[in-house]
Order: structure tokens, then C-alpha cells, then sequence
């Protein structure tokens, strides 16, 4: 009862401030979509009944376009919008439609969100407050299974579903994209607590996500944290934090789990069964490219298709999963939806890459270029889980290349914005 009278509050807040302007509108959804309150209450059919997504997504879409903001048109974009009409196409010309239509769908909903952050946020303020937004409804309660775990069964696996991120894969891939926009509220907070309390956080997610056992997620970490300490303009500051958060995670890390990750090294050897299967998943993807290269079996078709493709008849089962955002883009999209994919990430980290530039020569403020550093961070650990799991339309991702795109617009109209700058430039597209 006290969960559903907390969410009802919830849900009252969010309907007012969204009804003030569509920006509350953008952090109404965000929060909805990650925190998934009907998922919390499962006891009542009360909050599902209201089919929340559906309506704020409405209203968000109807309220921004009769907003005084300017739609935002550029390469990006463009790029983005190819992706969806390759994926239209490769569902109307597949043997799998019916299944796949329900499916690309919803997947275009979640672009048009995607495109809405780009428009609707458009200062850093707005900018910090989707990041807290999404920190607070995803992390929260990860960050608090992540510390009762380490407190009362540490090093023991914490491995179960999560509505929003799915699997123990899906979870730790989405805390490890989430501890770098942590971090990032840590640096630009402005009290010692508010510091104290995102550490808490960074910590109990850290934790929540190597308790998932998932060796793409120990992979990530590595990558993540490299990536986070080499592009941060505070290096000492940062590798003390990382080396702290080390110091009272891994002491606590058993034998079973450093024996998990060390299988990574016998990947296609037989004592790995996993790994086998994951190996047979992709060649069944490029099979399905190599039959249909420009279109593929259509939008997340694979499992649908994978019987029709399998030449093991059944060995690893039916209808199995790709295991690969790469691959998984081939076997359903075709090779032209592969490099669109890869052409949009790309986007995202010149996009950050070259506010992080304008940051280190004080063209912009250092936040922009902090953020910019969390969002590649994030990218990565994003990057490197894909090679072992099927998250190419994963929502989470694309809502960064969206916060990608937002961020450039942003550095870019405060370096215009600068006398200096104005007067001797003419304007830059964004």
C-alpha cells in the first residue's frame, strides 16, 4: 500500500510540472521508462491500467510541437532517420512481419523520444536534470540491492531480471552506463552531501554490477574506467575515486567469480558450452545476411528467423537469442543497417569528443567537457557489453546518442553566444 500511495505521488508531480512545459514533459517519460512503476507494484493493477508511456509519450509529442522551440535538423538526424526507414523497409520485406511490426514500432517511439531530448533540452541546467533524472529512477533501487548484498552476502551473485535492462547481462550493462553520469553529478554537485550520496550510489552499482557474474560486464568495467580516467581533466581526483570504490568491492569478490571471468580466455574451447553457443548464434547471423545482405530478416527478427537458418537442427535449442548487437544488426537489417548503427555511434563520440576539446581550451565550461567525458565512458561500457548481447535497440543507448547530440548543440551555442567569438564567426550549424 505505502508503494502504491508513494508512486501515486509520483505520478501527481510529474502530470503537473509536464503540464507546464513539454521539457518536465521529456523528464516525466525519462523517469517512467526507467523507473517502470507498474513493474514496482505488481500487486495492483492500478498503475498498468493507466498505460502511463503511452500517454505522457502522446502528450510529450503534441506539447512539443506546439512549443516555441525550434526542431533541430542536421547529419545526425538524418542519419538517425535512415536507420528507422531501413528498419521499416527490412519489416515490410520480411518473411516475419507480423512478428516484427509490433516491435519496430515501439523502437520508434523510442527515436522519436531520442529526437525530443535533443530539442527540448537546450541549456546545461536542463542538460544535468535528464542525467539526474535517469541516474535516480534506474539507479536507486539497483544501488540499494547493491549494498544490501555487499553488506549481508558479499561476493555472493545477485542475478535477477530487471524490467527495464533485462537479464543479469542487461543489468550490468546498464549500471556500468549509468556510473559514469554518476560520477559526473559527483563533480559538478555542489555540496559536500550531495557528493557523499552519489559515491553511495556510484559504489552500490558498481557492486550491482559485477554481482551479476557477467564476463561482458567485467570487460566493460575495464573499458569504461580506462576510458573515464584517460579523457578526465581531473586524473588524481578520479583515480583515487575509482581506486576507493576497488578497495571495497573487490576484497569482497570470491573465488567462484574470478573463476567466471577467467573463462573469457576459452571462448570456443569445449569446456565453455556458452561459449560455443554464442559462436554458433553469429555464424547463424551472417548466414542470415549472407541470404538477404541489404534488408536481413527484419527489425529483431532474429530469434523468429533462427530456426529456418540453424544447420545444427536444434543443438542449442529453438528460436535462440544472437548474443551480438553487431551481429545482430547483420543477421536482421542487413549490412546497411550495421553501418548506419555504427555510423550514429560514431556521431556520438565526435559530438563528444569535440565538446571535450572545446572544454580543455576554455572555450566552454569544464561541465560541458565533464559531461562529455561521461557520456564517452558510457558509450564504451556500451560498446563492449554489445559484442555478447543483443541490445542494438536497446532504449538506454540510444537516449545517450540522443544526450550525445544535446550536449554539442549546447556547447556549441555557448561558444557562439562569447563576443568574441560571434564577431568574428558566422553562425555554426548544429
Amino acid at each position: 500500500m505505502l508503494r502504491l500511495a508513494f508512486v501515486s505521488i509520483l505520478i501527481l508531480i510529474g502530470t503537473y510540472f509536464t503540464l507546464q512545459m513539454p521539457f518536465y514533459g521529456v523528464l516525466f517519460y525519462l523517469g517512467n521508462a526507467y523507473f517502470r512503476p507498474e513493474e514496482w507494484v505488481v500487486y495492483s493493477d492500478a498503475v498498468r491500467s493507466l498505460h502511463l508511456s503511452l500517454i505522457i509519450g502522446f502528450y510529450l509529442v503534441m506539447s512539443s510541437f506546439f512549443s516555441k522551440e525550434k526542431l533541430v535538423w542536421n547529419g545526425r538526424v538524418a542519419l538517425i532517420l535512415l536507420f528507422v526507414l531501413q528498419s521499416l523497409l527490412s519489416t515490410a520485406m520480411s518473411d516475419h512481419s507480423d512478428y516484427c511490426w509490433p516491435y519496430v514500432l515501439e523502437f520508434t517511439k523510442v527515436v522519436l523520444v531520442t529526437y525530443l531530448i535533443v530539442v527540448l533540452t537546450t541549456d546545461f541546467e536542463k542538460f544535468r536534470l535528464v542525467i539526474l533524472v535517469i541516474v535516480l529512477a534506474l539507479g536507486l533501487e539497483q544501488a540499494k540491492q547493491g549494498w544490501f548484498h555487499l553488506l549481508t552476502s558479499p561476493g555472493g551473485p545477485n542475478q535477477n531480471t530487471l524490467p527495464f535492462l533485462g537479464d543479469n547481462n542487461g543489468i550490468a550493462q546498464g549500471m556500468l552506463m549509468l556510473l559514469p553520469l554518476i560520477g559526473f553529478l559527483g563533480q559538478t554537485s555542489d555540496s559536500k552531501w550531495k557528493k557523499l550520496i552519489f559515491t553511495g550510489l556510484f559504489v552500490g552499482c558498481f557492486y550491482r554490477a559485477l554481482s551479476t557474474y557477467s564476463r561482458g560486464g567485467f570487460l566493460a568495467a575495464i573499458g569504461m574506467g580506462l576510458t573515464w580516467w584517460l579523457r578526465s581533466f581531473y586524473k588524481l581526483r578520479v583515480a583515487v575515486y575509482v581506486i576507493l570504490t576497488l578497495l571495497i568491492v573487490v576484497p569482497v569478490l570470491p573465488g567462484a567469480f574470478w573463476n567466471r571471468i577467467q573463462t573469457i580466455h576459452d571462448y570456443g574451447q569445449e569446456q565453455d558450452a556458452s561459449a560455443l553457443g554464442r559462436l554458433h548464434f553469429w555464424t547463424v547471423a551472417l548466414s542470415m545476411a549472407a541470404a538477404n545482405p541489404l534488408l536481413g530478416v527484419g527489425f529483431n527478427g532474429y530469434n523468429k528467423a533462427y530456426d529456418s537458418f540453424d544447420a545444427s537442427d536444434g543443438a542449442f535449442g529453438r528460436q535462440r537469442s544472437v548474443h551480438s548487437t553487431y551481429l545482430g544488426l547483420v543477421g536482421e537489417l542487413g549490412y546497411p543497417g550495421l553501418v548506419l548503427y555504427v555510423t550514429i555511434l560514431g556521431c556520438s563520440f565526435t559530438a563528444c569528443g569535440q565538446v571535450r576539446k572545446l572544454a580543455s581550451r576554455n572555450e566552454v565550461p569544464i561541465e560541458l567537457g565533464m559531461a562529455a567525458v561521461a557520456l564517452e565512458s558510457s558509450l564504451i561500457a556500451f560498446i563492449v557489453t554489445g559484442a555478447f548481447l543483443p541490445s542494438q535497440y536497446n532504449e538506454m543507448a540510444w537516449h545517450f546518442i540522443g544526450l550525445s547530440a544535446a550536449l554539442r548543440r549546447i556547447a556549441v551555442e555557448k561558444l557562439a553566444a562569447q563576443p568574441v567569438f560571434a564577431a568574428a564567426h558566422e553562425p555554426i550549424a548544429t
